[in-house]
């Protein structure tokens, strides 16, 4: 692939040895007739949700539904809003509007409050409801000031300069806000670039973050509850429609540029034995996007789901060995790997036709060349 980028970004001495492939090894069915989207797995069980905000169900690896769990959405133990949910400590937890962390047995009874500080409000759904920073709960940090709001340039120079993480100790009840972005960062430029719809991934020691309207990610070491910036690392893949941007003094414009186009964006980030993957896609120019209604929720949503997915592949210093490797078309990104290094996609009910069951297909990555 032609890399366009300058002379100091990691990736433009990339390695022709490498032909890698994606190979579906396996699939699980789970005869689970609405759609389903898998948020989380540990020890083999895997948590997914339906559309809505209050069906949970765990499936094992044969696809069976172990526990469907309903929250419930009256009464004292009402479920307000989900703005995120996962595994954590190896129970169900999310992070609800006006609760905190609640945690959830297998099925469905709350067994744990969390509660954070008041008067926090989250701006839209999250990957994690919340990750370990030595003895302190640590996550996404929740907007708790908004009297800029109708000033958009004067809250968004705040928000674009705030450190994405809240830590929390539960002993103190303090917090404390982790995790800046690096200046590198196209957020700090002085432009408006809508939010940052942040994805964190912690694996060991390692966080690795990335953002809405760039192709990149970030990797921060874990240092004494301290998350110390560590490395930048660009995807430069051709052909790839970035995220429109306007000034800061007319956010509107944002939106109307975003009408045209489909930009590019990272999926998905996965840390494999000594190998981080990316998932993204391209997007699409304005000569394409054209041709598409978007008014028509069925035309735009096929549209969008024919968009190709594709994987880069670097090795642990964060080198890129192969970008643009196509995955199985008709198929869903999930954020799911499993320990043998498999990785989760969705079959594509809307492009590959309606059935009464979900299907999952691992792919394992292939290097064409080794012969196994």
């Amino acid at each position: 692939a032609a890399l366009i980028g300058c002379a100091k970004d990691k990736n433009t001495d990339q390695s022709i040895s490498t032909n890698y492939k994606f190979e579906i090894t396996d699939s699980i069915r789970v005869n689970h007739l609405e759609e389903l989207t898998l948020i989380d797995m540990e020890d083999g069980m895997f948590l997914a949700k339906e559309e809505g905000n209050s069906s949970y169900l765990i499936f094992d690896k044969s696809g069976t539904i172990t526990s469907p769990i309903e929250l419930k959405t009256d009464g004292p133990n009402a479920i307000n809003m989900v703005y995120s949910g996962g595994f954590f400590d190896g129970k169900i937890t999310i992070m609800d509007l006006h609760r905190g962390l609640i945690q959830f047995s297998n099925e469905g009874e709350i067994i744990k409050n969390i509660p954070i500080p008041e008067d926090y409000l989250y701006m839209h759904p999250y990957n994690r409801p919340a990750f370990k920073l030595g003895n302190k709960l640590a996550y996404y940090r929740p907007e708790r000031d908004l009297k800029d709001w109708e000033d958009q340039e004067k809250f968004y120079r705040k928000y674009y300069n705030e450190p994405l993480l809240e830590v929390f100790d539960p002993i103190t009840k303090e917090v404390a806000l982790k995790m800046e972005i690096p200046e590198t960062s196209i957020y700090k430029d002085g432009n408006f670039h809508f939010l940052y719809h942040p994805k964190i991934i912690k694996k060991g020691k390692l966080w690795y973050l990335f953002l809405m309207a760039e192709m990149k990610f970030y990797v921060y070491v874990e240092q004494d509850e301290e998350l110390i910036f560590k490395e930048s690392v660009s995807l430069n893949v051709k052909d790839q429609i970035p995220f429109p941007q306007t000034n800061l003094q007319n956010t509107q414009e944002l939106f109307s540029k975003l009408e045209m186009v489909v930009p590019s964006m990272i999926e998905q980030l996965y840390v494999i034995e000594d190998k981080i993957i990316l998932i993204y896609k391209k997007g699409a120019g304005e000569n394409i996007v054209k041709n598409y209604d978007r008014e028509n929720q069925a035309e735009w949503m096929d549209f969008l789901g024919s968009l190709p997915i594709y994987a880069a592949v670097f090795d642990s210093d964060y080198k890129l060995l192969q970008d643009d490797i196509e995955l199985p078309s008709g198929t869903i990104s999930t954020p799911i790997v499993n320990k043998e290094g498999q990785i989760f996609v969705q079959k594509n009910q809307r492009l590959l036709g309606e059935e009464d069951w979900n299907t999952y297909y691992l792919l394992k990555l292939n290097d064409g060349n080794k012969t196994n």
